[in-house]
């Protein structure tokens, strides 16, 4: 692999099933699993470049974290299915695991209890209200700019973005990406005790759910509709991957697996993986490799990431710094903008030895804008053609910052 891999993980969206591919391609505990401890991010990080393959349930932003590009990869689910699902697995204690000191939220512990009802839990998103806006754009106040955040990300930021309901599929795609071979995996983590068939959901809670969700079902629609395009454009090579990935996830699925009601995050079992593996060696793999080659032969190039911050704004200056991630060495063009509007614009490249010193790959980050005289109030600070903000970057309000 290239390049680092941070795979953003939508709780209930079958994550802990995607984790299982890396697994199987990687081998036991190589996923680097981002959980804070007292140390920060320190160990993850460092783990993360080792293996070079992480993620975890975090939102859009990490490479301003750890202060290194990645390649981001995420997997998407119906909203309303999402959201039922996480109250059958709050119901259940989380598969047991809260017997076991896994963490749970307040609402999660009434479920548990039967204090909340599924109307209830659905009708007020208590697993999230608009949660892969939330993760993809990285922004915890949600509204339309933030829906284009996210749409922006998916397009420029993000390599793959799969579909739960199309596990082979996003797969597939993503072992493109990543430059992993094996397009397969092993179920993890399913819910125990799911009602089966159609939820006991009333009309009034559905309606009121896809209404307040409105945003996530935009992403989601959009996230579909890229992915139909990658696949159409990928033709018979692509469609004849899938059909052999298909028939050989089929006898994996036949397999009695130990991890189907449990997480792989801190390990597998050696043997059932051996099992898994003399499955897959029954076939020859011919057409998944000829598809691999053609996909890397066309893999996107994706926008460079940034971070900054803006110092202050005096005497008719506005200064900070800013990095290019992907191309540290390159000074990062900055616009001030009062709206849509440009009112003025800079690089980065003045000395900053306590940027470097912090751990960001350049000596060289700092800026300074100078303003045009009678410069309106509201002023925000940009990275000129790229989604991509600074922090402290807007609104500016007579030299303070407001929001």
């Amino acid at each position: 692999m290239p390049f680092l891999i941070f795979f953003i993980h939508p709780p209930k969206s079958g994550g802990s099933t995607v984790i299982t591919f890396f697994d199987l391609n990687l081998g036991k505990d190589r996923f680097a699993n981002f959980v804070w401890d007292r140390e920060g991010w320190g160990s993850c990080r460092a783990k993360l470049l080792e293996t070079r393959v992480g993620g975890g349930h975090h939102p859009y932003g990490m490479h301003r974290t750890i202060k290194h590009p990645l390649r981001y990869c995420t997997i998407l689910r119906d909203p309303l299915a999402r959201q039922i699902s996480h109250y059958w697995y709050a119901a259940s204690g989380k598969n047991g695991e809260v017997k076991r000191g896994v963490s749970v939220s307040t609402a999660e512990a009434l479920v548990q209890q039967g204090v909340i009802s599924l109307d209830e839990w659905v009708a007020e998103s208590l697993a999230g209200k608009n949660l892969f806006v939330h993760m993809l754009s990285g922004q915890s106040v949600l509204n339309e700019n933030s829906l284009a955040v996210a749409q922006s990300h998916l397009r420029q930021h993000i390599g793959t973005t799969g579909l739960c309901e199309n596990m082979s599929e996003f797969l597939l795609r993503l072992a493109a990406m990543s430059g992993l071979k094996l397009p397969f995996y092993f179920e993890a983590n399913r819910t125990i005790g799911t009602p089966k068939g159609e939820s006991p959901l009333s009309d009034a809670a559905r309606r009121k759910f896809l209404e307040d969700n409105r945003l996530d079902y935009e992403l989601f629609h959009d996230a579909k509709g890229l992915i139909e395009i990658e696949v159409n454009d990928a033709g018979a090579v692509f469609s004849n991957a899938l059909e052999l990935v298909k028939v050989i996830q089929k006898e994996i699925n036949q397999l009695e697996n130990p991890h189907i009601y449990s997480s792989t995050v801190f390990g597998f079992d050696p043997a059932f993986l051996a099992k898994v593996e003399g499955v897959i060696r029954r076939f020859d793999l011919a057409p998944i490799d000829a598809y691999l080659e053609f996909a890397r032969s066309r893999q996107p190039v994706l926008a460079d990431m940034f971070e900054g911050f803006v110092d202050r704004v005096q005497d008719g200056v506005v200064s900070g710094w800013a990095v290019n991630f992907s191309r540290p060495e390159e000074q990062v063009p900055l616009e001030v903008r009062v709206g849509n509007e440009v009112i003025a614009s800079g690089w980065s490249g003045e000395p900053r030895p306590d940027v470097a010193g912090a751990g960001y790959p350049s000596a060289h980050a700092g800026f300074s804008i100078p303003l045009p005289p009678h410069v309106r109030d509201g002023f925000h600070i940009a990275i000129a053609n790229s989604p991509e903000s600074l922090h402290n970057a807007g609104i500016w309000r007579q030299g303070w910052h407001c929001a």
